[in-house]
């Protein structure tokens, strides 16, 4: 019996059937337009909150030029081994003033010491309240549903701080805790072609000084040098109690030091 041949279907227009349909539905097919009101969208603007300005008084400018002229406080210094010297006066001016002579200065712009940093003094009552209002403000962000685990971490690490306040207070051994103003500084500007001697000398006249200022107060206080409780400290960082007395001298004699970018 002879094989029938199955007749095959002519697809050659199927294409072009498929193309008009789909033309026809574009045409045809309406579509509803979303209605919703029509305004500007607000500019994201970033809010910067500009830092406390720092009072003049709080500022130990130390500046060097191109031709290594050397300026302290806006006064021209022909000697760079006098620089302690005035770093010396802008922490001890005002270190052994009371309460009541403090404000005076403070109000008197012709006291000598009323263009130097000022200190405060608090008693261990005074710390002791520090204290409790620093944890209760602490437990107060925590009982908050959602807190962020930072903004906990700062409260409690204030709580912290005043801790250690309370603990080099009683090392201290005196009835008021004394801190130099915790925006005081010494501000280093050099320019680019300063001599690197002269930005060294400046580097070591600040630390000399800060050296010498802890160096007497570790005496009066522990009737020891500070080299000693370094040097103990290097052979032993995890002394406790060579560790209490570095952070006391390091709290009344703090090493706030900004270097600013050179200029040209």
């Amino acid at each position: 019996m002879a094989k029938r041949d199955i007749p095959e279907i002519n697809a050659g227009s199927m294409a072009d059937i498929a193309f008009l349909l789909l033309i026809f539905f574009l045409v045809t097919t309406t579509m509803d337009r979303d209605k919703a009101y029509i305004r500007d969208i607000p500019k994201n603007v970033e809010v910067v909150i500009p830092p406390a300005p720092v009072p003049e008084r709080d500022i130990l400018a130390i500046k060097a030029n191109s031709a290594n002229q050397l300026m302290v406080r806006d006064e021209l210094m022909e000697n760079p081994d006098d620089i302690s010297e005035r770093i010396l006066e802008f922490y001890r001016i005002n270190s052994e003033l009371s309460g009541d002579a403090m404000m005076a200065a403070m109000g008197d712009p012709n006291h000598p010491g009323n263009n130097f940093p000022f200190f405060s003094r608090i008693s261990k009552a005074g710390i002791e309240s520090r204290i409790q209002a620093a944890i209760k403000a602490a437990e107060e962000v925590e009982e908050q549903e959602g807190a962020e685990e930072t903004l906990i971490s700062f409260m409690w690490n204030e709580v912290s701080q005043w801790e250690k306040k309370k603990f080099a207070l009683n090392l201290y051994g005196k009835k008021m805790l004394p801190e130099i103003s915790s925006q005081a500084h010494i501000r280093i500007e050099v320019q680019d072609r300063t001599d690197y001697e002269l930005f060294a000398k400046i580097q070591s006249e600040i630390e000399e000084a800060i050296f010498e200022m802890r160096d007497d107060s570790a005496k009066e206080i522990f009737g020891l040098g500070y080299a000693s409780i370094i040097a103990k400290l290097a052979d032993d960082a995890s002394n406790l109690e060579y560790k209490a007395k570095f952070d006391l001298l390091k709290l009344l004699y703090p090493d706030r030091i900004i270097e600013v970018t050179p200029k040209n």
